[in-house]
Formats: C-alpha cells, structure tokens, sequence
C-alpha cells in the first residue's frame, strides 16, 4: 500500500505523456519522501543551491507566462511543472509561492483528467502531500496558518472524493476546533456540508448536522457583525449564512427538533451543554414557542443567569400567562440588560408594565411603562397600556361620583396617535379612545356637579393626573 502511494504521488508530479514515461516515474519513485524530509537540514536552497535558484526563477517564469495565457496554454504549464517539482522536492521551503502556486497547477492537472480515474487520483494524492509539505515548512504563517490550511485541505479532498468523509471530516473538526470564529466563510459552509456526509455516510446520528450548524452560525453571526462597516467580507460570509440556512430547514423543522431534543432533554435534564445547544438551535430556528426550549432555558438560566436568558425567561412565562413567574425575570431583565441594547431595553419594561397589569399593581405599571420612553421615545403603546389602566381604574377613582378616569384615559390614547410612528398603534389607540367616549357623562349629569367641559380638574386615587372635564 505504502509503494502503491509513493507510485501515484510520482504520477502526480511527473508530466505523464505515455506508458514509457509513467513506467519511468515509478522507478525513480524511492527517493520522493527522502528528498523532501530531509531538506531542512540544509538550509533554504537545499543541498544544491545552484540548481535550487536556477529552477525557482525558470518555474517563476513559466508560470508568469502561464498565468498570462489565463492557466489554458497546455505547453506552458507542463514547463512550468519540471521546474517546480524540482523545487518542490529538493528546496521546499524557498518560497511560499512554491505551494500556492502547486495548487493551481495540480488542479490544473486533476481537471484535466477527469476520465482518467487513475491519474485523477494520483494527482489528488499529490494536492494533498502539497499542503501537508506547506504546513510543514509554512504553517506558521500569520496570513494562512496550519489551521487553515487543514480547512483548505479537507475542502479539497471533499470536492474530488466526496465519499471520503471519514477522512476529510476530522480535518474540518480540528481546524474548526482551533480557529473557530476566525474561520475562513467558505470552510464553514463546507464543514457543514461535510458534516451532512459524514452522517449520511453512516459515521453519526443526525443530530451532528444540528450540533455543528449551532457552532457554525455562532462563528458566523460573529463575523456578520465584525464585519458590519465591510461591504467586502460582509457579502461573504452573508452568502455561506443564506446558504446554510436554505439548506439546514430540511433537517431543523420546530416538529423535527421537538421529536429530537426532548427525549434527550427527559433522559438527561441535567446536561447543561445539551440544554445551551437546544437554546441556541432553537433560537436560530425560531421555535421558542415549545415545552422544549422553555425547560432547556430554564435549566440554563439557573445554572448560568444573565440578563438576556433573564429577558427570554420572562417573555417566555408572560406568553404562557405565568405572570407571577415572569415578574421576577422581567425585573431582573430591566435591571441588568446594558442601556445600550435599547431595543430589548424598551421590550422588557414594556413586558413588564403589561405582567404588572395583569397582576392589578396597576401604579407599578405606569412606571415600567414609562420607563420605555427612555430608550424608545415614540412608543405609542406605552399611552395605550396607561389609558388602559385608567379605564380599569374608572369604578373606583371618581370625582362626585363622576367615573372621571375615563378622561384621563383619553388623554393617554390621544397621545399614544400623536407621538407613534406605528400605523398599528395608532389605530389601536383610535379605536379605544371612540370605545371610551360613550363612557363620558352627560352635560346634565356634569352641570348637576358644578362643572364645565374644558374645566381642569384633579384625579386623586392612584393615578393622581390632572386632567379636562369632557361630556357626551
């Protein structure tokens, strides 16, 4: 086996034009591995340093000429390859350029090969010695390092030998393992696809895909907001993430993930690495709606509380109408979430004036609604939850037996349609305020008290607002 891999890496870096040249190429196949392990030991320019310099700037040149004839000029390229494979084999840490370029001519060759499955395999054998001979002498370099090359490698041998996923999925794991968020775009999407493989090709249950989508969209989702200002390397890491997520709904229904995660969450409800993992996918997939994702939040939000797992606990129990439980998440979202985030700021303290609302701590939930203003100005609905609270108030804050929160209440409406950009809101707030004027008093019944409509008055009670005596 080990002279069979000696016979097709020499068939792929030798010229092959007839069977007398091929048998050629295996004779001199002993001393490959030799000449190219051996060469640190003498220096940059090998043991000839003559020869070493005068193939480097032939195989410069040619490939100069090649790269003019835009990598079509067949004579070119063979010329450029005598000179390179010396290079390669007897000096091969004299230039980086010695391995990028080596790419471009052995894929030259495997696609120019493609009914010849012998030859095809030779030079894919040697694509991959390329880079193991790269990393040896250039993986430490800070612009393409080990990993990436190993992610580079790996996609190479996926796209040649597809049914190889045994081989090339680790290599993915470790370059991923390693560089994570810094990637390259088009690694991630292929360690996806790779994964995809792997699991139909029978080496893991399908819940890898999810594990590794969750893992890949954290790396993207990091580089989409890196790189937010960066048309550039925004666009690319855009089109990986729009493909992934074309692909990954076949595999990631809400009904698929439910059937998959909680008999795993029922079987081990303390795992807390499987607990992130289902908030995350879950999230990304939008299925927060399910038993599942609640009880893995909740597990998570124990053991690691912050305010965003604070804010999504709350939102979660208010959407089951568990406002008792709510209450104290929500509170803990207002008080810990950065001013910064002032979306979710404004979404928490509004949550939380309609939990107290729904627990009657009607003066409590004034303020948390106006709390809102301070981060979203031109929020109608916080006016809609107050005017909603003076009219639920109506029976028990009274002037003279007036049910006079009904005026303040149409202040509050008539201020959530002058302040919100919202059309919903607006109407909302259109349709109370015409609801509650049938609720006004009759002139007679404001006259019998000694008033006057447009006359200010006081509500005292809890809401303690001046506002203008209105009849119907």
């Amino acid at each position: 086996m080990k002279k069979l891999k000696l016979v097709l890496i020499a068939l792929g870096l030798i010229v092959m034009v007839g069977n007398a040249e091929v048998k050629a190429a295996i004779i001199k196949t002993d001393k490959i591995n030799d000449l190219a392990l051996t060469e640190v030991k003498d220096g940059k320019y090998g043991k000839d340093s003559a020869n070493c310099v005068k193939n480097l700037s032939l195989y410069r040149e040619f490939y100069k000429q090649w790269s003019a004839s835009k990598y079509k000029d067949a004579n070119l390229v063979q010329q450029t390859l005598n000179s390179w494979r010396y290079c390669f084999l007897n000096c091969p840490s004299v230039s980086k350029n010695i391995y990028i370029h080596g790419d471009k001519l052995i894929n030259y060759y495997i696609n120019s090969n493609k009914t010849d499955s012998i030859k095809r395999f030779a030079y894919v054998d040697t694509l991959m010695m390329i880079y193991d001979q790269r990393i040896q002498y250039f993986g430490d370099d800070k612009s393409v390092n080990k990993e990436m090359l190993i992610g580079r490698k790996a996609a190479d041998l996926m796209k040649y030998r597809p049914n190889e996923a045994k081989t090339y999925y680790p290599w993915f794991v470790e370059s991923f393992n390693v560089l994570k968020a810094e990637s390259e775009p088009t690694t991630l999407f292929y360690f996806y696809v790779a994964t995809i493989r792997y699991v139909q090709q029978g080496f893991a249950d399908k819940d890898l895909i999810l594990e590794n989508y969750v893992n890949i969209e954290d790396a993207l989702e990091y580089n989409l907001q890196k790189y937010a200002e960066d048309s550039v390397n925004l666009n690319k890491y855009s089109s990986v993430d729009n493909n992934i997520e074309q692909n990954i709904s076949k595999f990631a229904t809400c009904e698929k993930l439910i059937e998959l995660y909680g008999p795993k969450l029922d079987a081990d409800p303390d795992n807390l690495a499987l607990a992130k993992n289902i908030v995350k996918f879950f999230e990304k997939r939008r299925c927060t709606k399910s038993d599942v994702y609640f009880k893995a939040l909740e597990k998570v939000h124990a053991k690691e509380p912050n305010a965003e797992s604070a804010f999504s606990m709350g939102k979660l129990a208010f959407e089951r109408e568990q406002y008792s439980k709510a209450k104290p998440y929500l509170e803990e979202a207002c008080n810990t979430l950065p001013d910064s985030l002032v979306s979710k700021k404004s979404s928490a303290y509004l949550l939380l004036a309609e939990v107290y609302r729904s627990l009657n701590q009607y003066s409590a939930a004034r303020n948390a609604a106006l709390k809102v203003l301070d981060y979203n100005p031109k929020e109608g609905m916080v006016y809609i939850i107050i005017g909603d609270l003076y009219v639920n108030s109506a029976g028990d804050c009274t002037v003279q037996g007036l049910r006079v929160a009904y005026w303040a209440a149409a202040d509050k409406y008539s201020r959530a349609i002058t302040i919100s950009d919202d059309e919903k809101v607006k109407d909302l707030a259109q349709k109370k305020l015409a609801a509650i004027r049938g609720n006004f008093p009759e002139k007679q019944d404001v006259f019998m008290r000694n008033l006057s409509d447009g006359q200010t008055i006081t509500i005292e009670c809890w809401i303690n607002e001046q506002t203008t005596v209105r009849s119907r």
